[in-house]
Formats: C-alpha cells, sequence, structure tokens
C-alpha cells in the first residue's frame, strides 16, 4: 500500500484486546509522542493498562441508536464527536461519515459495538505517516486507514 502525504491526517487502528494494545500506547507515550485517542465500549480495563496517559482521562460519549455510551480520551476528538451528537448525529457512524466515508465509519462503529479497542493517531508531518502507519500496521489486525484530520485539526 503506497501512502501520500496530504496535511494533518488521522490514522485509525482497531485492537482486538488490551494486550495487543498496551504495547502501542507505551510506544506512543514514551517513544513517539503524538496527539491520539482512545475509543472504547469495554469494562475490563486491565490494571497495568490504566497508566496509560490516554486511559488517566476518559469521558463518556453517547449516541442516541442504539444506546451506546462509548468511552474516549478527553481531548480535541471527544469534543468534535460530543458536538456532532448533540447537532443531531445519532450513531457514532453518523459522527464520523464526513470524515471517515460512510463505510469506514459502519466499520469502525461496529468494531466498538464488537468489544474491540480503537486507536486514532494524529499525524502531522510525512515522517508520522511512514513510522506509526508502520508501527500500527504491524501491531493491530485491522487498520482502518487515514482520513483528512478535520475533526481534531
Amino acid at each position: 500500500m503506497q501512502l501520500h502525504w496530504s496535511g494533518t491526517q488521522l490514522v485509525v487502528a482497531v485492537f482486538d484486546d488490551w494486550e495487543k494494545l498496551h504495547p502501542v500506547l507505551t510506544w506512543i507515550e514514551e517513544e513517539a509522542p503524538r496527539p491520539a485517542a482512545l475509543l472504547h465500549t469495554r469494562k475490563d480495563v486491565p490494571p497495568d493498562v490504566l497508566g496509560s496517559r490516554l486511559l488517566k482521562q476518559m469521558t463518556e460519549l453517547r449516541f442516541k441508536r442504539p444506546l451506546q455510551r462509548i468511552a474516549c480520551t478527553m481531548g480535541a476528538l471527544a469534543n468534535a464527536l460530543s458536538r456532532r451528537s448533540v447537532k443531531g448525529g445519532a450513531t457514532l457512524a453518523d459522527a464520523l461519515d464526513d470524515v471517515l466515508g460512510a463505510t469506514q465509519a459502519k466499520q469502525l462503529e461496529s468494531h466498538l459495538e464488537s468489544g474491540h479497542l480503537v486507536l486514532c493517531v494524529v499525524l502531522r508531518t510525512h515522517d508520522d505517516l511512514s513510522v506509526v502507519c508502520g508501527k500500527l500496521a504491524q501491531s493491530s489486525p485491522h487498520m482502518m486507514g487515514l482520513s483528512n484530520d478535520s475533526l481534531v485539526s
């Protein structure tokens, strides 16, 4: 897959469990600090993962259909999604439709409904693109892809 740079972008990766996600969170925080957010619907956060910066400040996003409550790292992404839900985004997919496209937005929502963990990382430079996407591709079985970062820029 060849990736092209077009300004600030958001990369989205999905993880099946905390065990696969934890090393990536540690890598982002210690070796490759970048703005990032985590979304999930799980209640089984292990103690070793709770120490992560991204999990220390979580907020709850609420959508009308189905009655979804999604934990999200506090910050620009959570604020943008919250505004979109208030403005009529009945589902997370509705709130993400114009950013990810309808198909990817529904896939992301389905991943969350299945208990998967969604990591969103802001890429600001071409170097970010190759380094972060490379690491996520090695670690995540479900790369959702890139989008222009209109939600959090």
